[in-house]
């Protein structure tokens, strides 16, 4: 099931009507003190769980609804942490890398099979699926393209010259003539998704995509590019190092001058494949309580801690172009 808003708000309903207001005064005063006596820290749960020890891979959600209760792999108690109010902002990370991971895309994962095998053997079975609960939006799951540079496979490159000339006349007497040229490099690739990621699917995030060095050319260089998620999506990536400068000649009265410039231009087919990563909490919520409790949920990265294991891939192929303007030579008659 791709997962309902959140189970835990019938419980929380229940659990405030049944209450009186001198119980309600009572419970308010237990939590104030049990606050205090556990260490509750008022920090946003999103920033405080990056402090936590790579163990810590289970939270639950207490009756109230207001506390996560942190658990080491083993089922201790790690601490308790007052629900954020925050929204789903993918952890204030860039919006251009990350989408929300749905249910039916975190079971397309390698290592889904150890978070289900988890909650199976810690809580049981008879539980619904769910990510990204509107009632725990500092608890988001999510597929980031990786800050990693993609790579592109390459096969042989396929380099021809040609020539420029750029004329300027001297007018007057003897003296310079200067002619504008132009050196440098750029680089573009025109590429087409031809199989796509099973995890943020449909999602244009951002890319780094390594422009590679062409032999004689031009040194690597890395650019971003906005990618979709989808077979048959395309894409482009650009680099421009090309400057204009000014050539100064020294002519005699009356000459004609020309600059002659080499531009080298260099084809290649490309590949490549850009990795989604999962990251983020998976929720299994319950009908009745287990271990005390109705909501549990499972950290993706605490649990499957293979990178591999937790990833998909976007495979892509095209064309790349690069060109350099380069050495220059001036003659006068």
């Amino acid at each position: 099931m791709s997962g309902r808003e959140s189970s835990t708000l019938p419980h929380i309903l229940f659990f405030n009507f049944c209450l009186s207001i001198h119980e309600m005064l009572n419970l308010a005063v237990s939590i104030t003190l049990f606050t205090i006596l556990s260490g509750v820290i008022a920090m946003p749960f999103n920033q405080l769980v990056k402090t936590f020890p790579r163990d810590v891979a289970h939270i639950a959600i207490d009756d109230s609804g207001s506390y996560y209760l942190a658990f080491d792999r083993n089922g201790t108690l790690y601490g308790t942490y007052p629900v954020g109010v925050e929204s789903n902002n993918l952890e204030r990370r860039s919006a251009t890398r990350c989408a929300q991971l749905t249910v039916d895309e975190a079971k397309t994962l390698p290592g889904w099979s150890t978070i289900e095998k988890q909650a199976n053997d810690n809580w049981g079975s008879g539980y619904n699926i769910w990510t990204n609960p509107s009632a725990f939006l500092d608890r988001p799951a999510q597929a980031c393209i990786t800050t990693e540079v993609v790579q592109l496979t390459l096969g042989d490159w396929i380099c021809n010259n040609h020539t420029t000339y750029t004329e300027g006349q001297l007018v007057g007497t003897n003296g310079s003539i200067q002619i504008q040229n132009q050196q440098g490099s750029d680089s573009s690739g025109s590429y087409t998704i031809s199989s796509a990621s099973t995890i943020g699917v449909s999602s244009t995030l951002t890319a780094e995509i390594g422009i590679p060095e062409v032999v004689s050319i031009t040194a690597g260089v890395t650019t971003s590019a906005d990618v979709t998620d989808e077979t048959s999506s395309s894409f482009d990536t650009s680099y421009n190092d090309i400057t204009s400068n000014t050539v100064t000649i020294d002519a005699s009265d009356g000459q004609t001058c020309t600059v002659e410039t080499t531009t080298e231009t260099c084809h290649n087919q490309a590949s490549g494949n850009i990795r989604y990563l999962a990251t983020g909490w998976v929720w299994f919520s319950y009908g009745s309580r287990r271990q005390g409790h109705f909501d549990w949920a499972i950290n993706i990265e605490s649990t499957i801690t293979d990178e591999d294991g937790r990833s998909s891939f976007a495979n892509f192929e095209g064309d790349t172009v690069a060109n350099t303007i380069s050495g220059y030579s001036a003659t006068c008659v």
